[in-house]
């Protein structure tokens, strides 16, 4: 029997959305992918592919058209910040149509995330005190262990940069939610390298200074990518610098004078920013002199032994700080907040008082998130496994293998048509 419809828009860079799409069609559902610039339609794939060549303002009527021509059930996604998605979750939000929101796994390094709705302060996972106590804990062991995938994310990002740049003229309205020059992106991924070796002396000194000087004396502050559309879209912060500003002068005010200040700069980020002077510029004006350290590629679970407390806008580091039974604050907004994980207090207080984790309700929270939103698997290595993983999942989430379409037709509208080409079975 015929299964329901599917589509793909934006995924990770590389061949995941096309090798999940091919898993879906070998299922029995009927897939689709629309590309907004040439790096999707390099990696595409799916029984019908289309690209979107018309205006960003035109997209959500369009959207809606192909949905109920297209009789959509489910429209999947990696992450709901970028303009084309957080513009298509009303459009699929009215007619009823699944919204299947891919982010990098919660509980990495093994998994990866997919929720229906959004992800982090977008969840709808129910997280309530209720619900957490009616939880049974459950292993969360993967079985499948991923490894490094820094090499593959470089030659995928390659490849989609200079084929979106290539055929930028054929997509000439597409807005992207970061730089995409594929020269810019090269020279960011060269330095990200060499940064990596350069600052190792100095990392591991600092690593023995956390450890054994300022053991239970500090505090760890990892930074998050400088346009991550969660600090972006979920947090009162217009930039990283405008983050370590407030907390450096909150840690001047109220931390006690023998505690330290760490910020660790976000490994994928290590080409693309550095906040070394920054820091020291405002070290300066604050008179924090050697009680404010800035570090690379120490490793996170190595300093969580140490350190009193983690302080971070939304990251999901603060869900692996707790798992290490680390107290952390939350400035942003992030679905893990919640009353006796983190500090509900102000900053200003976490540094006197940092608030424990309750290591059995953690338990509670960390088993539900990991069965209600985590996926076994990796968006640029094993395929089958991962993809054949997530069609289990979301077979599961839906409590069926999807039934025929239920869409409601809404009010028609004008055509959006325009700008919009067809292509070949699986092109690429």
């Amino acid at each position: 029997m015929q299964k329901s419809s599917v589509l793909f828009l934006q995924g990770p860079l590389g061949p995941f959305f096309r090798e999940l799409a091919g898993a879906f069609t070998r299922a029995g559902y009927y897939t689709h992918k629309i590309n907004f610039n040439g790096g999707d339609r390099f990696y595409a794939g799916a029984d019908s592919v289309v690209d979107y060549q018309g205006k960003p303002n035109d997209w959500p009527a369009f959207l809606q058209e192909y949905l109920l021509e297209h009789s959509i059930d489910a429209v999947f996604l990696l992450g709901d910040c970028r303009y084309y998605h957080r513009t298509a979750k009303p459009v699929c939000d009215q007619l009823g149509v699944a919204f299947m929101v891919f982010e990098e796994g919660y509980l990495r390094p093994n998994t990866i995330t997919l929720e229906p709705h959004g992800v982090n302060a977008l969840s709808r996972l129910d997280l309530s005190p209720q619900r957490l106590q009616q939880t049974t804990v459950k292993s969360v062991k993967t079985p499948v262990k991923i490894g490094n995938t820094m090499l593959r994310r470089t030659v995928y990002a390659s490849l989609y940069y200079w084929a979106a740049q290539l055929s930028r003229r054929q997509f000439p309205h597409y807005i992207h939610h970061r730089a995409s020059n594929p020269v810019k992106e090269g020279y960011c991924w060269l330095r990200g390298f060499a940064r990596k070796w350069l600052v190792r002396p100095s990392d591991y000194l600092i690593k023995r200074q956390l450890t054994k000087t300022y053991s239970q004396r500090f505090f760890l502050v990892p930074l998050q990518v400088h346009d991550d559309s969660q600090k972006t879209y979920h947090s009162n912060f217009s930039s990283v610098e405008s983050f370590i500003s407030e907390t450096i002068e909150s840690f001047k005010s109220y931390a006690k004078p023998d505690q330290v200040l760490c910020f660790k700069h976000h490994p994928m980020d290590r080409g693309y920013t550095h906040y070394g002077r920054f820091i020291r510029e405002k070290v300066r004006h604050t008179g924090l002199q050697d009680r404010v350290i800035y570090c690379h590629d120490v490793s996170l679970p190595e300093l969580y032994r140490h350190t009193a407390g983690v302080v971070t806008v939304n990251s999901t580091v603060g869900v692996s700080a707790m798992l290490h039974g680390v107290p952390v604050k939350v400035t942003g907004r992030a679905m893990y907040d919640i009353q006796r994980l983190t500090h509900q207090g102000s900053l200003a207080s976490f540094w006197r008082a940092p608030q424990p984790v309750d290591r059995s309700l953690f338990a509670k929270f960390h088993s539900l998130l990991f069965e209600q939103t985590q996926v076994n698997g990796s968006f640029f290595k094993y395929f089958d496994i991962s993809c054949s993983n997530v069609l289990a999942f979301f077979e599961k989430m839906a409590g069926q293998t999807v039934a025929p379409s239920t869409i409601h037709s809404l009010p028609s509208h004008k055509s959006c048509h325009t700008g919009v080409c067809d292509l070949p079975l699986n092109a690429a």
